[in-house]
C-alpha cells in the first residue's frame, strides 16, 4: 500500500541518461540525477531520479530462431509464435491439426510440448516436432533429482513423450533460416553436419531471450562479452560453463555497473543466460534497496538458499554427470551434479550443487 501512490501503469521507459550529460561526460556525473524520458498515454515525459534499477525484464526480446543469433530473412507473420503461448485456451486454433515445430532445449519447450501433447489428443492431425541445437537436453535431464519437484517433473514428461512417439525430437538440429512456403514455413539447416530440411505449419520459438539494451546507450554499463551480464555476475551464469538451476548468492556488488547508482535486476541481469528463479531477483532487489538506503554492510550481507537440482553439466575440465542423488561426497575438483542435500557446496567452481 505504501507504494500504490508511486506506482504509474501503462508507461514505457524510452531512454535513461544524465541530465544534461551524455556517457561520454565525466565531470562530477555521479553528483548528476539521471534523466528518464518516458512514453504515456498523454505523450512524452522527462523525469529525474536519484538512482535506477532496471527490471524490465526479457520476455519481449526473444533470441532469434536461427544458430547464428539472427533473425530469419524473411517475414513470417503469424506463422511463428513467441514462447510459451496460451495452447489450451485463446491460442488453440492456431495449433489444432497442424503440423507444429517448437525450437528450444528449456523449460519454456518443455511446458509447450506438454501443452501440445494434450492438445493432440482431442485434435486428430496435430503433429508434434521438437528442434535442439545440440545432442541431448542438459536442462531438462530425465528424472533429475530437483529441489523444484514440477521443475523436475518436466524433464521426465517431455522426454516420456519422445519415448512414446507423440512427440518427434530432431536433436543435432543448427537451424540455418525460416521462409514462407504458400501456408507453411520450410525450416532448413544441419542436422550433426549434414543438410536438413522439414516443413510445418508454425513454429514456436522457444529459444530463450536476450536483454533490451537500446534505452540504455547513454548508460555506462559493464557487461560481460559473452551473456552480456554484469561482468562479476557472468562467471557465476555463463551456460557454456554450466547449467546449474542456481548460483552463488549475490547481490549489489555482483550487479554493480560503471555508472553510479545504476542498477540491473531480475531476468535482464542474467543476460542471455537461462534458468533464472524469482528468489534470485528478490535478493538482488533487497541488497540494491539496502545499498541505496545507505546500509552498505546489509546490502553486501546476501544469504540465499535456493532449490538444489541434478540437471546440471560442465565443459571445465573432465566430464560432467547428472541426475541422481549422490551417495558420496564429490571429489575435490571434479565436476558433478549432487543431489539435494544440507552440506555446502563444495569448494570446486566445476561443481554444481546448486
Amino acid at each position: 500500500p505504501e507504494l500504490a501512490p508511486m506506482i504509474r501503469y501503462g508507461v514505457r521507459v524510452a531512454a535513461v541518461s544524465r541530465q544534461g550529460m551524455d556517457r561520454t561526460r565525466s565531470a562530477g556525473r555521479a553528483d548528476i540525477p539521471f534523466l528518464l524520458r518516458l512514453h504515456t498515454a498523454y505523450g512524452v515525459e522527462d523525469v529525474t531520479a536519484r538512482a535506477v534499477v532496471d527490471t524490465s525484464g526479457t520476455y519481449t526480446s526473444p533470441n532469434p530462431l536461427t544458430a547464428a543469433g539472427l533473425a530469419p530473412a524473411a517475414d513470417l507473420g503469424d506463422r511463428i509464435v513467441h514462447a510459451l503461448p496460451d495452447v489450451l485456451g485463446a491460442d488453440r486454433a492456431r495449433f489444432a491439426g497442424k503440423r507444429v515445430l517448437v525450437v528450444g532445449a528449456g523449460h519454456s519447450a518443455a511446458n509447450t510440448l506438454i501443452k501440445l501433447a494434450a492438445l493432440a489428443k482431442d485434435e486428430p492431425g496435430t503433429m508434434l516436432l521438437w528442434a535442439i541445437r545440440n545432442a541431448g537436453t542438459a536442462r531438462l535431464g530425465k528424472d533429475a533429482a530437483d529441489g523444484l519437484a514440477a521443475r523436475g517433473q518436466l524433464g521426465s514428461n517431455v522426454h516420456g513423450l519422445v519415448e512414446s512417439g507423440q512427440v518427434d525430437q530432431l536433436a543435432s538440429f543448427e537451424i540455418d533460416d525460416v521462409r514462407p512456403d504458400g501456408d507453411q514455413v520450410t525450416v532448413t539447416g544441419r542436422r550433426s553436419g549434414e543438410p536438413f530440411t522439414v516443413m510445418v505449419d508454425v513454429v514456436v520459438n522457444a529459444t530463450g531471450f536476450r536483454p533490451d539494451l537500446d534505452m540504455l546507450r547513454e548508460i555506462r554499463l559493464g557487461l560481460d562479452d559473452i551473456v552480456e551480464a554484469p561482468r562479476a555476475l557472468a562467471p557465476l551464469i555463463d551456460p557454456n560453463l554450466h547449467s546449474c538451476g542456481s548460483v552463488p548468492p549475490h547481490g549489489v556488488a555482483e550487479l554493480a555497473h560503471p555508472e553510479p547508482n545504476f542498477f540491473i535486476a531480475g531476468m535482464k541481469s542474467y543476460g542471455r543466460a537461462p534458468t533464472f528463479l524469482l528468489l534470485t531477483g528478490y535478493e538482488q532487489v533487497r541488497s540494491i534497496a539496502t545499498e541505496l538506503a545507505g546500509d552498505h554492510q546489509a546490502a553486501r550481507d546476501v544469504q540465499l538458499v535456493l532449490p538444489e537440482t541434478g540437471v546440471c553439466t560442465t565443459d571445465v575440465g573432465g566430464s560432467s554427470s547428472c541426475g541422481v542423488p549422490a551417495t558420496n561426497e564429490a571429489a575435490e575438483g571434479s565436476s558433478c551434479c549432487v543431489a539435494p542435500a544440507p552440506a555446502a557446496p563444495p569448494a570446486s567452481s566445476s561443481c554444481c550443487t546448486n
